[in-house]
């Protein structure tokens, strides 16, 4: 009976001891492996975002310069000028006659010198009807129309249509172009002359400062390299060599239609992000990529992941060789220690079943001072111990129960932070989403309106001339045939002569006025302006008027509300130029309900409701902003209530209490300032906002 427990005890203990040294061994090391594994790869992907991230501001910010010089070209004096006098000497004597050559001679010095002042490859003339008239490095061009079907298709020709249509500066894609034999991008940029299109300036950029940037394998290991892409098509081309492949520039694609979620297609969709994938070598990497929206393209970042990971092999061993030790030793010292505890084990084996049928009397033989004994001598004190153990039981329960009831008002108030935290959240995406809707409807009205303005005045032009025409037709002609004398009186000719100038002014003032909406719809949204940026502040409290202006009317209830400004000459401020732009709504709205409540009221017989707006720079660097109304005014005990959240004196349905809230927040804890509410009962309210003018040093 012995031997078979003896052996059973021996089995287990050999399967415990390998279970205890196995189990512990395999789920450290396999945590230490993934924890070196996710340890580098979170730091691979962190360099990686970061590198994407450098390089795509650093590209965008170099095409966006290079678009920069071309709209100033295009403005400079003498290209005006050279545009509008070759243009005359091709059309009327061609490009091999003497008077273009004496127009050649005349210009083309100062074309080269922008040339090299500015680094581009080619600088060419384009004239409204798609003819190449100037060429400084490439001739070949001069004499081609782009609008015939051989070169429609080509880059250039489509960059100088968007240009011309767009009336704005454009730029194409790099691709291989055949006149240079390497790859390029145009630049083009429409000319105008007394507010009209005359012609195109087209830059020619080669990319070998772009190739530089996207060439720099920094940071990047043995492997690691960049790949700049541009959809052309259901295709993402490559337009640069890269690290394995220096020929791959305008060589390698990528098929979207077989590859949808490929990082390439993400980021030229305007994604980011980062992620283990396949390359085009089928090597598996860890990527991060960026949008380039200057050139529309996607910029994708990435290293080998056998690169990455090289370290983690001697991890791998050191395990290996751990776990073969330990199947070694632990079965030998589990069969020691079983032969030294067995016996004693099952005589208390014995005792035990005893005690389990309910003789608590019965106490076990020690007959050691280790830890068989100590257990022996615990077991006979566990008898004298279990009614104590029962009344200490019957003590936690009841202690339980009480931090139970704890734990549930500890929750309750919870929840109700919870509620005003998700309240405050929904508040804010709503304004978020306000301001990507304005800026979508600004961005999408600009440009029809812009085209709608900008031929306005030739349009009064045309009907002056043929108004002209008709008053000598009239004069000359003074006794037309009864035909048209009866036209004439039925469209009431001398009505439509008076009127017409009149209707081409209310169009070009209301197109104007559009103008003026969009910029300052675009002026309070700022998606663009998330980060902390020097602006200033009197464009968004003049945005925000303008938004408001409609309220700001007079009504059939109340007289115009009067808005006066008095700004101080302010430097540029640094802020979040989105969130404080809600400030100046927030309380402007509010400045605007309380003169409406209290022209109904009428109190005090009051005629004039009116705003004050004004601004100042104190000598410690701080920007004040006075918001005043002559409203109603707050009482004492409602002001200290002001700014906590959910409070509101409005009906129910036309205030959440959030603004002034979210406002004291946006003002104290992102710009570092102060919010204030001075207000009397029937003498009004005014609203003082303090930031600091430089929010780098009020952080240091």
């Amino acid at each position: 009976m012995k031997n078979v427990k003896n052996k059973k005890l021996v089995n287990k203990l050999l399967f415990w001891f390998l279970l205890i040294a196995l189990v512990p061994l395999s789920i450290v090391t396999s945590i230490q492996y993934y924890m070196a594994r996710n340890s580098l790869k979170k730091e691979v992907n962190n360099n990686l975002n970061y590198i994407a991230e450098s390089k795509t501001k650093f590209l965008d910010s170099y095409i966006n310069e290079r678009q920069n010089n071309a709209a100033t070209i295009a403005q400079i004096p003498n290209i005006i000028d050279a545009a509008e006098a070759y243009q005359k000497a091709f059309n009327k004597y061609g490009i091999k006659s003497e008077e273009y050559q004496q127009v050649n001679y005349k210009y083309r010095h100062f074309i080269t010198n922008y040339l090299e002042i500015f680094g581009y490859s080619d600088i060419l003339l384009i004239s409204q009807a798609g003819n190449p008239i100037f060429s400084l490095n490439n001739p070949k061009e001069i004499g081609k129309n782009y609008y015939q079907l051989t070169y429609k298709n080509s880059e250039i020709a489509k960059v100088f249509d968007r240009a011309k249509t767009l009336m704005q500066v454009e730029i194409s894609n790099f691709t291989y172009y055949t006149s240079n034999h390497e790859p390029t991008a145009f630049i083009a940029a429409p000319i105008f002359k007394n507010n009209l299109i005359i012609g195109v300036v087209v830059l020619q950029l080669n990319n070998q400062k772009f190739n530089k940037v996207v060439n720099d394998y920094t940071g990047l290991g043995k492997s690691g390299e960049t790949i700049v892409g541009s959809l052309v098509d259901e295709r993402i081309i490559f337009t640069a060599p890269t690290r394995h492949d220096p020929k791959a520039a305008f060589q390698r694609y990528v098929n979207i239609n077989n590859n949808k979620l490929h990082p390439l297609n993400q980021a030229t969709q305007g994604l980011k992000g980062n992620d283990i994938t396949i390359d085009y070598r089928n090597q598996e990497t860890i990527a991060a990529w960026r949008y380039l929206p200057s050139l529309n393209a996607g910029v994708l970042v990435k290293i080998d992941a056998d690169e990455v990971f090289a370290p983690l092999k001697t991890l791998r061993n050191i395990v290996i060789m751990l776990g073969t030790i330990t199947l070694l030793l632990v079965p030998l010292a589990a069969i020691i220690v079983a032969k030294s505890i067995s016996q004693p084990v099952i005589e208390l084996t014995q005792i035990v079943q005893e005690f389990a049928q309910g003789n608590l009397s019965k106490q076990a033989s020690v007959f050691s001072d280790d830890e068989i004994g100590q257990l022996e001598l615990s077991f006979n004190s566990m008898a004298a111990q279990l009614e104590a153990s029962f009344e200490t039981i019957k003590e936690r329960e009841q202690e339980l129960t009480i931090a139970k009831e704890q734990l549930e008002k500890v929750l309750a108030e919870v929840q109700q932070e919870a509620h005003q935290l998700a309240a405050q959240l929904i508040q804010s995406e709503k304004m978020s989403s306000l301001g990507q809707l304005v800026a979508g409807v600004a961005h999408e009205i600009n440009n029809p309106i812009n085209f709608i303005y900008g031929n306005v005045t030739p349009a009064r032009q045309y009907i002056q001339d043929i108004l002209r025409l008709l008053k000598l037709y009239q004069h000359h002609y003074p006794y037309p045939i009864q035909e048209i004398e009866d036209e004439a009186e039925a469209i009431d000719i001398n009505f439509l002569i008076a009127d017409l100038p009149k209707l081409l002014t209310s169009m070009e003032i209301g197109a104007k006025r559009i103008t003026e909406i969009v910029l300052s719809l675009r002026n309070f949204s700022r998606l663009d302006e998330a980060e902390m940026k020097a602006v200033d502040i009197h464009e968004g409290i003049d945005s925000t008027l303008m938004i408001l202006e409609n309220r700001l009317k007079a009504t059939s209830d109340r007289p115009a509300i009067e808005v006066i400004k008095k700004y101080a000459k302010l430097p540029l401020v640094e802020c979040y130029t989105g969130q404080l732009n809600q400030v100046f709504m927030n309380i402007l709205a509010n400045a605007i309900d309380a003169l409406e409540e209290r022209k109904i009221s009428n109190f005090l017989g009051l005629d004039k409701l009116q705003i004050h707006i004004s601004t100042e720079l104190t000598n410690d660097g701080q920007v004040i902003i006075h918001i005043i109304d002559n409203g109603v005014g707050i009482p004492e005990k409602l002001k200290k209530l002001l700014f906590d959240p959910f409070f509101t004196t409005k009906p129910i349905g036309k205030g959440t209490g959030l603004g002034l809230s979210i406002s004291y927040k946006i003002i104290t804890e992102q710009h570092h300032g102060k919010l204030q509410c001075i207000s009397f009962p029937g003498h009004g309210t005014e609203f003082i906002i303090s930031i600091p003018l430089y929010q780098n040093l009020k952080e240091g």
